[in-house]
Formats: C-alpha cells, structure tokens, sequence
C-alpha cells in the first residue's frame, strides 16, 4: 500500500510538527509493515535517512505546486492522511483541496487528528487594516451587509461549510480532541468523525547520554536543584515582555531555581529566548538549549524538569508524557483545550498573560509532581483510550484497502 501523508508544514524548524511525523510514521508501519510511506516535507533527505520513508516536496504551502503536480502525487498512491497540528484553523484551504483531489481520482482520503481552534487564523481570515477595511467600513455605513465584520463573518461561515463538506467525503476523520470536532461541527455534521488524541503523546524520549547537548547545558540540566522550562513561540510572542523578564528573575532569585529556556523552533524561538535571557539579571542561572531538533531529545531534556511554562501546545504535551506539571499561555485554544484534560487552565493569554497566576503556578510545580501526577494518570488513561478507538478505525480502513 502506498500511502502519503502530509498536510502539515514538516520539515520547517517545528519540534512539535516533527514529533507527529515520528509517531505516525510508527503507527502507520505497525498497522501495515509493508506499507510504502511518502511523506510532504520541506527537509526531504534528513526526514527520509531519519524514517526510512520516500519523501516529495511540502505541498499545501509557499512555493506552490501545479495542479498538474497535485494529480501527479496524489494518483500515485492509495491513500492520502493529512496528519495532525492545528490545519483546520490555520491553513484549511489548501489541504482542503488535496483531499478532493484524492476523492475525485478515487483514493482512499483520511482526515487524521488535526485541530481546529474555536477562531480561524486572523492573519488569513481576519480584514486587516487597510484600503480594503477602510472602503467596506464606508460602504457599511450605507449597507451594513458590506461592513467589514459582516463581510468577515460571511467568509468564515463559507470556509466552515467547506470545510464540513470536504470532510464528509472522506473515508475516515479523527479531530485531535472533542473541541475541534465540535468547532468542526459548527459548519455542519459530518457523519462518522470523532475524536482522537494528539499523535505526539506516544513518543518516548532519547536515552539521556545520546543526546547531542552542549556541555555546559548538560551541566546545568545535570546539576542539583529545581528548574523551570520554558518556551515562548515567536510567532505570537508574550506582549508584555519586561513583565515576563521580571516573572523569571523572580524565579531565580525568590525561588532559588534555575531556568531553561527549550525552543520548539531551534531557531526563531531560540532566537527570542535568548534576548529574554540577556535582559535578565542573573542570566548564569539560566541556559538555553540549542540545537535540538530531535522531538524524542527535547522528550528526554523536558523530563529533567520540575516544571514547564509554553505557548507552544506541544512543549505542553511533552510535559506530560514524563509527569512534569504543564503551565500553559494561550495562543489559541488548542493550549486551553489539552489543559482541559487535566482540569487546568491557562494562565491567560501570550497578550493578557497574568504573571501573578504564572508566578503561583511556578511554585506550585516546583513544590512537587504529586498532584499533577494523578491528574495525569486519569487524563492519559482517557486520551489513550480515544488513541485506541482511532487507531482500530484506522487499521480496519488501510487493511481492507490492502486487501482489496
């Protein structure tokens, strides 16, 4: 069975993305070990020595392909799964367009944990000030059907219906969690979808010695003593980033613990951190981790954490994988929603984030797992309940297609 799977943008620096890729991959050659597996990505060799896979060029995203070249890779499979992140939202139209075209050249198309938060991305699907917003505002003024909020509510109903119709053509869909299936709902039913569980959650660290750390991170991770991680994303960065320096130089010095800085993105995230890192006080009682683009190695380094604050919902995953107490700023409410598991809430929002809330929550998960640990046993058994009906739908729908 030839099988392609993409949908995501992998192979551009995100941690996150890299650990879904990794964890489908193993769940796909469990469920069908013959199976000939391409993979969409923008890092075509090192994804392929690293998974063993056929890799093609990232579709869906800058540069576009043809037409032409859709029918061309799409006719050369059976299936295509668009895998995980937070699409629907984010970047619907495109991979929208890749499951019709496998529906149209009959191929088997499978919707398979992606996300979808309660707004779509504002920078595709929101007026953004300018000539346009200003000539629909006056033209509002006259019929209020053209205002620009009208105008923008009629597009996101369009795109909502589009996107319930799309799925419901496909052979199988798996939203990530009850959230995003009912976001996806709102655009109409779609019969048979339900909800999974992020694909990320399965993945096991690196063993500790292997991994390709700097040595002074290693001494400081190795070193006695509680530690704060942290990863702020630099696509939606904290507003108030000298509070965020006051938060953590609080944290050095009122609670005597160290602060590693654990990009998700190696290289725009380590970027941004390490200037939160210059403006401290007391930054020799910091590190930031670089160079780590193994998701099975940030794993391992997150699990020598006391705790760990991110904007970034997979850091957030990662923390409960190995017991460590997740604080989440929402970005978008894929955060709020796997908090949810958990019966936590973030501590607001990358503009409003509350760093007296941050402050607590700190020391509370530098206090001990304890608490968190129980919570995260009942959420986990329930995930991985969900994981499992998924996977059973999805190895019956890729067995009879290896059958037939």
């Amino acid at each position: 069975m030839k099988i392609l799977l993409g949908g995501v943008p992998f192979g551009r620096n995100n941690v996150g993305d890299e650990a879904i890729l990794a964890c489908d991959v193993r769940l796909l050659r469990s469920l069908c070990p013959e199976a000939d597996i391409t993979v969409s990505t923008d890092d075509g060799p090192a994804t392929a020595a690293r998974l063993g896979v056929r890799t093609c060029e990232l579709f869906g995203f800058a540069p576009a392909w043809t037409p032409a070249r859709r029918r061309q890779v799409i006719a050369e499979h059976e299936v295509f799964i668009w895998a995980g992140a937070t699409g629907l939202s984010d970047y619907p139209e495109s991979i929208l367009s890749m499951l019709d075209l496998a529906r149209q050249a009959g191929r088997k198309s499978v919707v398979w944990n992606v996300g979808m938060n309660h707004e779509l991305n504002p920078v595709w699907f929101r007026l953004q000030h300018g000539l346009r917003r200003t000539l629909l505002s006056a033209a509002g003024r006259l019929l209020p059907a053209l205002h620009p909020d009208a105008f923008q509510r009629r597009h996101e109903e369009q795109v909502r219906l589009q996107i319930s119709r799309t799925l419901s053509a496909c052979d199988l869909v798996v939203l990530r969690d009850p959230e995003s299936l009912g976001q996806v709902q709102r655009g109409g039913p779609v019969p048979g979808a339900m909800a999974g569980a992020d694909p990320a959650l399965a993945l096991e660290p690196a063993a500790w010695e292997r991994i390709p750390l700097a040595s002074g991170a290693r001494t400081f991770l190795e070193a006695p003593g509680t530690k704060l991680g942290l990863c702020i994303s630099a696509q939606r960065e904290v507003r108030n980033a000298p509070a965020l320096i006051r938060f953590l130089d609080r944290v050095v010095e009122e609670a005597g613990a160290g602060v590693v800085f654990l990009p998700m993105n190696p290289v725009t995230d380590a970027a941004l951190m390490t200037g939160l890192q210059r403006g401290m006080r007391r930054p020799e009682r910091t590190v930031v981790v670089r160079d780590l683009p193994e998701p099975a190695d940030v794993l391992a380094v997150a699990a020598r954490l006391d705790v760990i604050a991110s904007s970034r919902l997979h850091l957030l995953i990662f923390a409960s994988v190995v017991d460590v107490p997740p604080i989440g700023i929402s970005r978008g409410s894929k955060v709020d929603n796997f908090l949810n598991n958990f019966g936590l809430t973030a501590v607001g929002t990358v503009e409003t984030c509350d760093f007296d809330r941050l402050w607590a929550e700190t020391v509370r998960g530098l206090a001990g797992r304890s608490e968190f640990r129980e919570k995260n046993r009942r959420a986990r058994a329930i995930l991985q309940e969900r994981a499992a009906q998924a996977r059973a739908r999805l190895g019956a729908l890729l067995c009879k297609g290896s059958a037939s």
